[in-house]
């Protein structure tokens, strides 16, 4: 596993900040959040400091005016010989599943590179170094110059996708070109679990939305506030008697769908995410759904004088309920691993996260059948909490005879 980096600060390029960020402590903070330990920062290090100093330790600071005494100061970084070595550059401009994939691309492999998206010197990129190969590779990217054929012929070449890392070589265009490639990668990590709604109309709003945002004092917090905000006040109006107020309700929880995928981006864009707001965007998001279904029944209701619409109110909370135990026993009980073998269950979670069914609500609301959606959610509830059972049992099973004859099972 490789656990230390190496950034390199030839000048103070890695300064520039990116969505209000400077670039070298995006850099820093993502390597810290995807389990690096030990985090070297050599070059003109001066002006890093201030920005990195609560996660680079003082120590793992070392001051480099000119390449004479770079071999040097690498050589005596201490790190153990048979340990790998990410080597970046403070200006480069990555997320955090750019470089998790990069790692994992590497495998066992003793040098990688990946290429970055607008780099002017001929070796730039990010690596992955052994102890053999690590000064070449640190003199190459400092000077800009070739790296030694021998180094070269041995590494192994990842390719980068949607133009992820880049480098900042002009502060004016180099920074913005990497906030647009950072915003655009947001859809990339968010589309296999969107709907067809979220993936082709959602996300085109929200990412619109975010990039303005992002460079706002506003944090993700409160715009999932905002969102929730948004989303009662819609209920509200559904409960109400009469048709345009149900119109605007549906069209108010279709704004606040839209503005649940804000939060999130701007928390990736602000290096913003905490445990506390994922749990916070959880319960305001089922407060919201909750609130949705209740609004529709009164306002059925209050629209006819039938009290069955508050019956089929508590068949649906009913089949609520079935769905959380289902959901708890068969998903959120599995650990990262387990849960990643599983494909089927995954699918069955991307359809528990999906709020495409905010259209449906608004379309219905539009045409004055409102009392289809309340009903198929009340029986649809439990016909998903039944599939639910049968799918996670089945792979529950399918587990334990893995584990029970592992030969059998390859």
């Amino acid at each position: 596993m490789v656990r230390t980096a190496v950034i390199l600060a030839s000048d103070d390029k890695g300064m520039a900040p990116v969505f209000g960020i400077p670039a070298a402590r995006r850099l820093a903070l993502h390597l810290v959040r995807i389990g690096f330990t030990h985090i070297h920062m050599v070059g003109r290090v001066n002006s890093f400091v201030p920005v990195l100093s609560d996660l680079v330790p003082e120590r793992c600071f070392h001051p480099v005016m000119n390449g004479e005494s770079l071999e040097r100061v690498v050589r005596e970084l201490g790190i153990p010989a048979e340990e790998r070595v990410l080597v970046l550059k403070a200006n480069l401009v990555a997320d955090r599943s750019a470089l998790a994939r990069f790692l994992a691309s590497c495998g066992e492999a003793t040098a990688c590179r990946m290429e970055v998206a607008g780099a002017r010197g001929r070796n730039d990129g990010l690596y992955l170094a052994d102890q053999a190969n690590l000064v070449s590779i640190v003199d190459s990217l400092w000077s800009n110059s070739d790296l030694d054929p021998a180094v070269l012929k041995d590494i192994k070449e990842i390719p980068a996708l949607g133009g992820l890392p880049s480098i900042i070589e002009d502060r004016e265009t180099d920074a913005g070109k990497s906030e647009d490639r950072l915003v655009k990668a947001l859809g990339a990590q968010t589309e296999a679990d969107d709907g067809l709604m979220a993936r082709y109309f959602d996300r085109h709003i929200s990412q619109f939305v975010s990039r303005r945002l992002a460079h706002t004092g506003i944090m993700p917090n409160h715009i999932t506030l905002i969102g929730m905000t948004l989303g009662l006040i819609g209920a509200l109006l559904l409960s109400l008697q009469g048709y345009w107020v149900k119109v605007v309700g549906s069209f108010l929880f279709v704004v606040c769908v839209i503005v649940d995928g804000v939060d999130g981006e701007v928390a990736r864009l602000k290096m913003k995410e905490s445990t506390f707001g994922h749990y916070l965007d959880i319960v305001t998001d089922n407060i919201v759904h909750a609130a949705i279904f209740v609004g529709i029944a009164f306002g059925l209701y209050h629209d006819t004088g039938d009290a069955g619409y508050l019956g089929y109110l508590w068949v649906l909370l009913g089949g609520f309920c079935v769905c959380l135990v289902a959901v708890y026993v068969f998903i959120l009980r599995l650990d990262a691993d387990t849960l990643s073998r599983s494909p089927k269950t995954l699918r069955i979670m991307a359809l528990v996260t999906n709020r495409d069914f905010a259209y449906l609500v608004f379309a219905l609301a539009v045409i004055g059948r409102l009392s289809w959606f309340l009903l198929g959610a009340a029986l649809g509830s439990y016909a998903f909490a039944i599939v639910l059972c049968f799918v996670g049992s089945r792979e529950r099973r399918t587990r334990a005879a893995a584990i029970k004859h592992p030969a059998s099972s390859q």
